[in-house]
């Protein structure tokens, strides 16, 4: 009987290994429940947006996490430190931290959207912070990843002496790697610079080999335009380094757009002037800063004249000067058709041929 206990039940036995093993499990979720429940609780009686999105975010992460280490820690009392149940726990341990951390910055990044918001009084400051945000972000999570599976190779003696001899070759290799991925490097500090000099943000209106579009995001090598017709323009880092382009909101979403009509020398403009006021004033897209109506330039047979507006972003000043323009138009063919440019013919009748 004895003996027969001690199979099943000593301390190397398979019969011990499970019961501890689903222990552990037990115990580690019963623990994962009551975290979380008392800090759902003080969420309810104190609410933040940081509690509420580690509620969110380290649910799942922790699920796994706490039963790992509870049976990492139990294994120590009966097996072998090397040993492969060992390993293999350091393993899943390392790679369920390295999610927690990236749940983690997930949740952050939420609390740090919350505070910036793009339609604040600070537009400018903080579309600067959230790119700046999604950069790190990105550089953040590479470097989580590249350190957990670093961590599992070295944790694994076979692994590491053949890290040992590679290292012996390292400057070889680094100068290889460095000529086949020099666009890739470029990239990655064209994004460095991109995020801390600010040319482009999320959120920007630009126009980009003649797209006009919004900056929908901003990666470590490369950034996509979302354009007017809903395509994405996705553009490498270094394309910005060798390329001029338009930023419309570069310190501000606000700008002063430009309607360009043409008429004959006996058009009223005083006339269009008040019209042009009276348009704007049943316009809800003009921010009603600026309007003016001017003769910017004449030639032999016409006037030009700029209508200009103010609008809170370049999308609502693209809509407004559209409809400005075709009631405008609308008003003098109305009002002064015969007002419009006109060809006027010589009379040849008086003209002698030699």
């Amino acid at each position: 009987m004895d003996a027969l206990v001690s199979e099943f039940f000593g301390e190397e036995s398979w019969l011990t290994h499970i019961t501890v093993l689903l222990a552990c499990i037990v115990v580690g979720l019963a623990l994962r429940w009551a975290i979380f429940s008392v800090l759902r609780i003080y969420n309810q009686k104190k609410p933040s947006i940081l509690k509420e999105q580690l509620l969110k975010y380290l649910r799942r992460p922790a699920k796994f996490f706490i039963p790992l280490l509870l049976i990492y820690s139990s294994l120590l009392f009966y097996s072998e430190l090397n040993s492969l149940g060992h390993k293999f726990i350091e393993a899943l341990l390392i790679v369920n931290f390295a999610w927690m951390l990236m749940a983690l910055l997930q949740a952050l990044e939420v609390v740090v959207k919350e505070k910036f918001q793009i339609n604040g009084p600070n537009k400018a400051k903080e579309r600067k912070v959230l790119t700046q945000l999604r950069f790190i972000k990105s550089v953040a999570m590479v470097v989580i990843i590249t350190l957990a599976i670093a961590s599992i190779l070295w944790n694994i003696p076979a692994a590491r002496e053949l890290g040992e001899t590679i290292l012996t070759s390292a400057g070889i290799i680094g100068i290889i790697v460095g000529v086949a991925a020099q666009k890739s490097i470029a990239n990655l500090v064209s994004g460095f610079q991109m995020a801390f000099t600010q040319p482009l943000k999320i959120d920007d209106q630009v126009v980009i080999e003649g797209e006009f579009g919004t900056v929908e995001d901003v990666t470590l090598t490369y950034v996509v335009v979302k354009t007017w017709d809903w395509r994405r323009l996705v553009l490498p880092l270094n394309y910005f380094n060798d390329h001029p382009f338009v930023n419309w909101s570069f310190n501000s979403k606000d700008i002063i757009n430009s309607v360009f009509i043409y008429v004959d020398y006996s058009f009223p403009v005083a006339e269009l002037r008040k019209k042009f006021i009276e348009i704007l004033g049943n316009e809800k897209l003009w921010d009603k800063r600026v309007a003016d109506l001017l003769v910017t330039e004449v030639d032999e047979r016409t006037m030009q004249l700029r209508a200009t507006f103010s609008t809170k972003n370049a999308s609502a000043g693209w809509n407004l000067r559209c409809s400005v323009r075709e009631k405008l138009i609308g008003f003098i063919q109305e009002s002064y058709p015969d007002t419009f440019p006109k060809i006027r013919r010589m009379d040849t009748d008086s003209v002698e041929l030699q």
